[in-house]
């Protein structure tokens, strides 16, 4: 119930502020707009200045003129704004056999129709600069100045190039590296070319790795990241269930974990990995309790959990800078801008073949997974996913389909170009086509989370 509360608080939020862009424009150019809705199907509940605040259908007899009812309807999975004289997913056709009236889409020039069109997506754009942005100011940035490897999970993209632990990494795409966000950066970039990493082992030979760009697109769409973890983390329990093995054995929250049996823990998932491969197993935990060692013998269950909480703590200094405001907005038009590029590369590697479908789409289930699991860490990191879904959202419908705003530009190029309006029905056929698409589409990706 609190991963659907979360979802639907994303959504409602990057609807309702998509939605307003439309809104907003229409009502600056002369258009009326006789429904904002966040949601889709059956008016639950809404409000306009004629009838005021009223639940189910309005009455067929109520004349809103100028005026907009406001309402929330029954299935939360998107929003929109009827702008009247405009051919849109309501497939509303009323009034379009007549005259073009002044304040109607079809009756404005192709100028003030695209400005409409883009606002909602301008609108989630500038939603992702201003977290963006804010959160430089507030927050700030965190860099830690570290550049030597300490584990590497076999099997990942990381590992593949050739990367392994203890390896320190001198440059990314040929600029210095001073601290482990210069890594992180390079994946957000999200360009189309390959990372290319300058390696020195500690033997002191130096090699070059190249960790291909279709490997992190689909790394990333599976939340793996690199697999790649830095030097300079202390691994550190969090909650322990007293009736599980770690409670039982005494392991409490606070201890620091050093090492298991002879092997030295820097990472989680390192513990984690020889956790789950001794299970039913009886193992060695070594702590450091208020700076004094200790041995702890922990049996781990049959089921490979020993009923821990764990976290990763810097050990290495840590650089805290807060941006003022011009610099902040830079950062956050930075920002958006990597993101796009990012999506867009997903979407190249995805047609091109390199990378699949499943690996790079994700759906509502697989967002409110995502949206749950961000909020779970803090506002800041539920805020920056926010961010990058609103720019997702921007970038998809842009795409030139029909039921998407980029296939009202399209309409509306095409109406410019041949200086007179498209049929009606012409319109009404291509969108029903365009919609049964987006259903289908949507089925598909919801099948595909359903799977995975």
């Amino acid at each position: 119930m609190l991963t659907l509360l979360i979802f639907l608080l994303l959504i409602g939020v990057l609807v309702f502020v998509h939605e307003l862009g439309h809104f907003l424009t229409a009502r600056l150019t002369g258009m009326r707009a006789d429904v904002f809705a966040i949601g889709m199907g059956p008016r639950i509940v809404g409000w306009n200045p004629i009838t005021g605040l009223t639940f189910g259908k309005l009455p067929d007899t109520v004349e809103l003129g100028d005026k907009t009812d406001y309402r929330l309807c029954a299935f939360p999975i998107g929003g929109y704004v009827k702008i009247l004289g405009m051919v849109d997913e309501s497939m509303d056709t009323e009034g379009l056999a007549s005259e073009p009236k002044p304040w109607e889409f079809r009756s404005k020039n192709a100028a003030q129709k695209a400005l409409v069109l883009v606002a909602g997506v301008a609108m989630n754009l500038l939603l992702a600069i201003v977290v963006f942005a804010g959160l430089e100011m507030v927050v700030g940035s965190e860099e830690h100045v570290v550049t030597s490897i300490a584990d590497v999970e076999a099997g990942s993209v990381a590992y593949d190039a050739g990367l392994r632990a203890g390896d320190n990494i001198l440059a990314v795409n040929d600029k210095p590296m001073q601290v482990w966000e210069d890594l992180t950066r390079s994946i957000s970039q999200g360009n189309l070319s390959d990372i290319v990493l300058t390696v020195r082992r500690p033997s002191g030979g130096t090699f070059t790795a190249v960790i291909q760009s279709a490997d992190v697109v689909s790394a990333v769409a599976e939340g793996k990241g690199l697999g790649v973890s830095p030097s300079g983390v202390a691994v550190e329990l969090g909650n322990v269930l007293t009736l599980k093995p770690a409670g039982r054995a005494g392991l409490a929250k606070g201890d620091v974990i050093l090492a298991v049996d002879s092997m030295p823990v820097r990472t989680v998932l390192q513990f984690q990995r020889y956790v789950r491969n001794h299970a039913g197993q009886s193992i060695v935990v070594h702590i450091d309790r208020n700076g004094t060692t200790k041995p702890v013998p922990v049996t781990v269950g049959t089921d490979s959990i020993i009923g821990v909480e764990m976290s990763q703590r810097w050990t290495v200094p840590v650089r805290t800078q807060q941006a003022g405001v011009f610099e902040a907005l830079a950062s956050g038009v930075t920002g958006v801008g990597n993101t796009v590029a990012m999506i867009s590369s997903s979407l190249w590697h995805m047609v091109s073949g390199t990378v699949s479908v499943k690996q790079s789409v994700g759906g509502p289930i697989r967002i409110a997974e995502m949206a749950a699991a961000s909020s779970e860490r803090g506002l800041e990191p539920f805020l920056r996913f926010m961010a990058l879904i609103s720019v997702s959202l921007a970038v998809m419908n842009l795409l030139p389909l029909p039921g998407l705003d980029g296939g009202h530009l399209v309409f509306v190029a095409i109406e410019a170009v041949i200086r007179r309006e498209i049929p009606t029905n012409v319109k009404i056929r291509i969108q029903q086509v365009g919609m049964m698409l987006l259903l289908a589409l949507m089925a598909f990706v919801l099948y595909l989370d359903l799977t995975r």
